[in-house]
């Protein structure tokens, strides 16, 4: 460990002198168990299977999932949690602009959101998925009596009574780890889960046939993003428009018909729009940017063949629906392996990134458009040719 962990590791240890383990989930079942995910929607969405494992372990036991206000569309729904409680701490998670140390302090010693949970009298147990020094601070103050976390991703693990090693695997797969630290065995799918309501379904097939002209030719549906919640990891609009041309014209040339959704939040609205500019007036592409509230947009992605996106939020929601995904990774993400190994999900999961040198040097900060859509292409294919797809239903 070095000295700079070291440092802030030390302070966490000596207040855990203090908060020393009061329960035994070897022994008793918890009463609660509290889930910390107050971070960034993807990282909130592949925590969702450890809410499945847990139910299944502990049947009885009140579990409650103590995420960000932003996140709580992700877990409307969901039948493994009983409760939601809002945490919006100022740490691992780009929604808080303030992240500094004393707004940390602050919100730990004086947030109202802290003293609520607080006055209920502590938790059995309580999981910090992420695993932070600031996590494990956060779980002391709530009175958690056996806390979990991670050890050498970004501290905490000292004031914690259990932990995993931290490892470059999927995000999903190591929070189920934190369930078998439980005596979870039951382990479902490493894969976002979200669960929607038929009326939300039936809004988004409004959204993708009230435009749509009548055609006798079978219909592709796309589903591109052009957002990113750290701007050096988006594509440029402008390639994304070129790509999403290149696209529906090959469709075109093999007799298909194309539509184009492009999703985000209203900050993404300029971009979507450079991005249809840049694909011309002769593509059926729309933007619902800023225009369908984000449980709708799940819904419309449900019932996409197929989904174009950077390494953002839309990528686990693509996941959650099993939908062919292609990922263009470039910009700050140097290094694509890495991320595929903690993000990528097999067999529905596809990355394009910048070709390399002999010497491992990439040439090019971007991929090509046109290795990004023939990667598009063959998705479509493989999407075609699943048994009971859409797509092979109107073949």
């Amino acid at each position: 460990m070095g000295w700079k962990n070291l440092l802030v590791e030390t302070p966490v240890w000596l207040a855990s002198r203090f908060h020393p383990a009061r329960f035994d989930p070897r022994r008793d079942t918890p009463r609660e168990i509290l889930v910390l995910r107050p971070n960034d929607f993807g990282e909130l969405l592949s925590t969702t299977p450890l809410l499945e494992s847990l139910r299944k372990q502990f049947p009885a036991t009140r579990l409650i999932a103590g995420i960000g206000s932003w996140g709580r569309p992700i877990l409307e729904n969901n039948p493994y949690i009983d409760e939601i409680v809002e945490l919006d701490a100022p740490w691992n998670n780009k929604i808080i602009a303030d992240r500094s140390q004393k707004n940390v302090m602050r919100f730990l010693w004086a947030s109202p959101q802290v003293a609520a949970l607080r006055a209920r009298g502590g938790f059995d147990v309580a999981i910090d998925v992420l695993g932070s020094y600031m996590g494990a601070l956060l779980m002391m103050r709530l009175g958690a009596r056996y806390r979990i976390g991670v050890r050498g991703y970004r501290g905490g693990w000292s004031g914690c009574q259990a932990y995993i090693e931290y490892a470059r695997r999927q995000a999903g797969r190591a929070a189920l780890a934190q369930g078998e630290l439980l005596g979870a065995t039951a382990l479902p799918e490493v894969r976002p889960q979200l669960f929607l309501t038929s009326d939300e379904r039936e809004r988004a097939t409004q959204v993708w046939t009230t435009h749509h002209a009548a055609t006798d030719r079978r219909t592709i549906r796309l589903v591109a993003g052009v957002s990113a919640g750290v701007s050096t990891k988006a594509w440029p609009a402008r390639e994304v428009g070129a790509a999403l041309a290149r696209i529906a014209q090959s469709l075109e040339q093999q007799g298909h018909a194309c539509e184009i959704l492009i999703v985000g939040s209203e900050a993404d609205r300029s971009r979507a729009a450079e991005a249809i500019a840049a694909a011309g007036a002769g593509v059926n592409v729309r933007s619902l940017a800023g225009d369908v509230p984000m449980r709708i947009m799940f819904a419309v992605v449900e019932q996409a063949d197929v989904v174009l996106t950077n390494s953002t939020m839309l990528m686990h929601v693509a996941a959650a629906f099993h939908r062919p995904t292609v990922a263009v990774l470039g910009g700050s993400i140097t290094r694509p392996e890495v991320h595929d190994a903690i993000w990528g999900y097999p067999s529905s999961y596809v990355s394009v990134a910048p070709e390399k040198s002999a010497d491992g040097q990439r040439l090019q900060e971007w991929p090509e458009v046109a290795r990004v859509v023939q990667a598009v292409l063959q998705s479509v294919v493989v999407r075609a040719d699943e048994p009971g797809s859409r797509l092979d239903a109107a073949a």
